[in-house]
């Protein structure tokens, strides 16, 4: 396996999107092709997690289609100034935001609300340990991405470096990056996977049932669909919180 930033990448395999990302970052990397063993990825996502703390980095899997929904329009020129002026921002009150967010879902569903919470329900144990975002499942092989180590003071500024969200449903960039903060400062969640229309973190079991129906109606807040279009229900959801150590968001 070759070092960050060292590997001897034939030209003909890397594609243009990646390329593209690449130059964006300008950061060390680790590069997999397309149809690589999810295993490889996710151990060398695990050597390098267990020594960012000590690098001034953050480790994250980044596909290449991330490319196609979240730079196509950006000058990758003034990212790094976009960076900077992000960070410097004023930070909204997260706890307002998801506040606002649930109250406007009370209204929309009405008396369905308690049946879209309902109890909290842990119905198996969780196995699934590892991430799935970087994944091509018409295969199960990894899609072509690479483990970019951004660097950072707090893993959530990661979302200062890489722009996500602002289509369809999905949060704007600044919204994540400050709910990021807000949760890795109360669940310790850290960016992970970043794909076109996926994040995932890397976070501890929330072993509390109330804590965890809380933080799961902040994840409903933020991306509805993985109860509408998954578990149905909140408590559900926040079942899984309890056993899992990984927090995936989709939007379509």
């Amino acid at each position: 396996m070759f070092g960050f930033g060292k590997q001897k990448i034939n030209a003909d395999e890397i594609s243009a999107d990646m390329q593209k990302l690449i130059d964006a970052l300008v950061c060390p990397y680790e590069y997999f092709p397309k149809g690589s063993s999810p295993d490889k990825v996710i151990n060398a996502y695990e050597d390098a997690f267990a020594k960012c703390e000590m690098g001034g980095f953050t480790p994250v899997i980044v596909t290449s289609d991330y490319i196609q929904r979240n730079l196509v329009n950006t000058d990758i020129d003034k990212l790094k100034e976009q960076k900077e002026i992000l960070l410097k921002t004023r930070e909204f009150n997260a706890q307002n935001w998801f506040t606002n967010k649930l109250t406007e879902w009370k209204n929309e569903l009405g008396t369905n609300w308690n049946e879209t919470v309902g109890e909290v329900v842990c119905e198996k144990e969780d196995t699934s340990k590892n991430f799935s975002g970087f994944i091509d499942f018409s295969n199960s092989k990894s899609k072509e991405c690479i483990l970019a180590k951004i660097p950072t003071n707090e893993p959530w500024e990661v979302f200062a470096s890489l722009p996500f969200g602002g289509w369809n449903e999905c949060p704007n960039q600044d919204e994540i990056l400050w709910i990021s903060k807000y949760w890795y400062e109360r669940c310790k969640a850290v960016p992970a996977v970043v794909s076109s229309d996926i994040l995932e973190f890397s976070v501890p079991p929330v072993k509390d049932k109330e804590a965890a129906l809380g933080v799961a109606l902040e994840h409903f807040a933020f991306c509805s669909d993985i109860v509408f279009q998954g578990f149905d229900t909140i408590g559900r959801l926040a079942g899984k919180l309890m056993q899992s150590t990984v927090w995936y968001f989709w939007w379509d």
